[in-house]
C-alpha cells in the first residue's frame, strides 16, 4: 500500500485542471485549421488563468507568426498579455460576458495595446465553441 502523501501531494493540486483548458484545446485545433480567422486576428496572447484555489496556469495563442500556435510556453514573446480568473474567462467563451466589458468590470487585467486585444472577440467567439460547458 503506497503511503497518503502520493495522493495528496502539492505537485498534483498545482497541475489542476482549469474549466478553460478545454476551450485551449479547441482554439488550438482550430488554429490550425482556421487560415482565415488567424489572418483575421493577426496577433499574439499571454493569458494567465487564475483558478478558485489560487493556482494560475499560462496559455499562449500565438495568430501572428508563420505556423500558428497554442501552447503552455509562456517564454514566447507575445503582444497582449492578459489576467483573468478561470470563471469569468469561462463566462466570455459562454457569451455571458463580452471580453470589453470584463475589462471595463475589472475582471480582466491588460497589458498592450488594446485594439489589438479587441480581436480576442475573434478567438472567442461563443458560436464557434463545440464544447459544452
Amino acid at each position: 500500500m503506497l503511503p497518503e502523501f502520493f495522493f495528496t501531494s502539492s505537485i498534483s493540486e498545482s497541475r489542476m485542471t482549469f474549466k478553460s483548458d478545454v476551450v485551449f484545446e479547441e482554439i488550438k485545433e482550430r488554429i490550425q485549421t482556421d487560415k482565415e480567422m488567424v489572418k483575421k486576428v493577426g496577433t499574439s496572447f499571454r493569458m494567465t488563468i487564475a483558478g478558485a484555489d489560487g493556482a494560475t496556469k499560462v496559455w499562449t495563442i500565438d495568430a501572428k507568426s508563420d505556423t500558428p500556435y497554442v501552447g503552455d510556453d509562456g517564454s514566447r514573446p507575445v503582444e497582449i498579455e492578459i489576467n483573468i480568473k478561470d470563471s469569468d474567462f469561462i463566462a466570455i467563451a459562454q457569451g455571458k460576458l463580452k471580453p470589453d466589458q470584463a475589462f471595463m468590470q475589472g475582471k480582466m487585467k491588460l497589458k498592450g495595446n488594446i485594439a489589438k486585444a479587441m480581436k480576442l472577440r475573434t478567438i472567442l467567439d461563443p458560436k464557434m465553441l463545440k464544447a459544452k460547458l
